[in-house]
């Protein structure tokens, strides 16, 4: 079984400030000391290099410059708070993932080719509208592109429903074993939950509440990893097995049934926040608004409110502001973590059942959560699409490649040693984020090299050992015997993968 080891934290997550459809504008919100004592509770009191991060937060959606030196900041659900010019804040402007969109597209004139890299491009910022558009303007041109024909095929057969089959719902029954849960299903899923059955109060975007109950925003998450996950290889010439049958997946509404239910099936389960157990072929998740991390903010947010009722009397903005984000902050942090731990656990899954993971076999380590955490990051409470670059993973990553040339070599990772280094020093995170920059590296540039190695992987007799040496020769088959020089092209890209904010510094500089 596949777990998602996921770290709490505010600050990291909002700095990754990736791109979705609203404006791209970034709002850098200095929170201060007593802030920071707040991003260590929803961190869980984990020890960061604090100089990556130090007080401040980045928040990405739109901002306007209003006359009187007020500055309106407006956040993709619609939230909007006030600022005075140069109170607590930094502001930068920048392009909307459309424009840049907009942009290749123009640039690649009307070579079919180029157009449909524009596409891949829009499809890993979570464009899939951007990403139709390019492919039928390839179709416009080469009637007979196999990329576009394929995508297209692809399409029409994820537009239609599985069939419901009453074997699966009386099968995933029988393993979870809830009576009282409910079903819910989409296209490709069947969702056992005991979430509410309205939905929850929250307003959205054109100020009206929400009409859509917690599994329901939970199933349209699942749907877009299984689009994208499966859109991402076939625009790219490697196919894969469309699932026959919807995959099961849990939604406990409460995080201590679901850390009772994961203890059960295993004591290694007991930190999870989230997993797919491989063998019954179910993923498992729960509200992350339940933790008693996020009850002890509630509780902290309370007093807040106390105070800025406090302020309101006093008329005392700058407080009133400063808990408005921190509301947001709180709301962004909830929706973020079950987000990235969905798609993490929904891409195990996914690979699972396409074959490029044959479940039979022991997939290394790297492998598995290096896909998994190329698919998981979120974006201002929204999922951000594919390959997304976060803070976190970045930063572990150049501790590691930066100070350990050792441990941080192709061959180490490939031979799926990391995991075991990092387990052992108590630097989990160092193994994710090494085998999430590989996985990102040989996906962006050695797509078709990388999913040969996977079949390769999938090829393998179940009974058979992948040590070290075996998984390095199966490496080599693909790649070549020449490491040292494909390590050396890694580091180079990597030294250049930069999180949307460094881009934009640097083109400021």
């Amino acid at each position: 079984m596949r777990i998602c080891s996921r770290v709490w934290f505010v600050a990291t997550a909002l700095s990754t400030a990736l791109a979705g459809s609203a404006r791209a504008d970034f709002l850098i919100y200095d929170l201060g000391a007593e802030g920071q004592a707040l991003v260590r509770v929803a961190e869980g009191g984990r020890s960061l290099d604090r100089s990556a991060f130090d007080t401040r937060i980045v928040l990405q959606g739109k901002v306007v410059v209003n006359p009187g030196g007020t500055v309106s900041y407006t956040h993709s659900s619609g939230k909007k708070v006030h600022f005075k010019l140069g109170e607590r804040i930094e502001y930068k402007k920048a392009p909307t993932t459309r424009e840049e969109f907009g942009k290749l597209l123009s640039a690649a004139g009307r070579d079919p080719d180029a157009i449909m890299k524009a596409g891949v491009w829009a499809l890993k910022k979570a464009l899939l509208p951007e990403f139709y558009r390019a492919v039928d303007k390839v179709l416009d041109i080469d009637p007979r592109h196999e990329a576009a024909l394929k995508v297209m095929e692809l399409r029409k057969e994820m537009k239609e429903p599985l069939p419901d089959d009453s074997e699966t719902e009386r099968k995933f029954r029988s393993i979870v074993q809830r009576p009282g849960m409910k079903i819910a299903k989409s296209n490709h899923f069947i969702l056992m939950h005991d979430t509410p059955s309205k939905p929850e109060g929250k307003e959205g975007k054109d100020g009206q509440k929400k009409t859509k109950t917690r599994a329901q925003e939970r199933l349209d998450l699942l749907e877009k990893v299984y689009e994208s996950f499966l859109l991402l290889f076939h625009a790219q010439d490697v196919q894969l097995d469309i699932p026959k049958e919807r995959m099961m997946v849990v939604l406990f509404q409460r995080y201590d049934d679901f850390h009772e239910y994961a203890r059960d099936i295993s004591p290694s389960l007991a930190s999870a926040a989230g997993f797919w157990e491989q063998i019954r072929n179910v993923s498992y998740f729960y509200d992350h608004g339940t933790t008693e991390r996020f009850k002890l903010l509630e509780q902290i947010m309370k007093e807040k409110r106390k105070e800025m009722e406090q302020a309101k009397k006093w008329k005392d903005p700058d407080t009133i502001r400063y808990v408005q984000v921190l509301e947001l902050l709180m709301e962004v942090e909830r929706d973020n973590s079950d987000i990235t731990v969905v798609s993490h656990e929904c891409t195990h899954q996914m690979a699972g059942n396409t074959g490029l993971f044959p479940r039979h076999v022991g997939i290394p380590s790297w492998v598995h959560e290096g896909l998994a955490t190329y698919f998981e990051a979120p974006g201002d409470g929204a999922w951000a699409g594919i390959g997304a670059v976060s803070i976190e993973r970045l930063v572990f990553y150049r501790a590691l490649a930066d100070n350990d040339r050792v441990h941080s070599n192709i061959d180490f990772i490939v031979g799926d040693q990391i995991f075991d280094y990092a387990r052992s020093l108590g630097a989990t995170l160092h193994g994710y984020a090494q085998a999430w920059a590989l996985t990102h590296f040989l996906i962006e540039n050695h797509i078709k090299e990388f999913a040969a190695f996977y079949r390769m992987l999938g090829e393998m007799p179940p009974d058979v050992r992948l040590n070290p040496d075996l998984l390095k020769q199966l490496f080599s088959r693909v790649f070549g015997s020449d490491h040292r020089a494909l390590d050396q092209e890694w580091r180079s890209y990597m030294r250049n993968v930069k999180t949307d904010m460094e881009k934009l510094e640097d083109s400021g500089k």
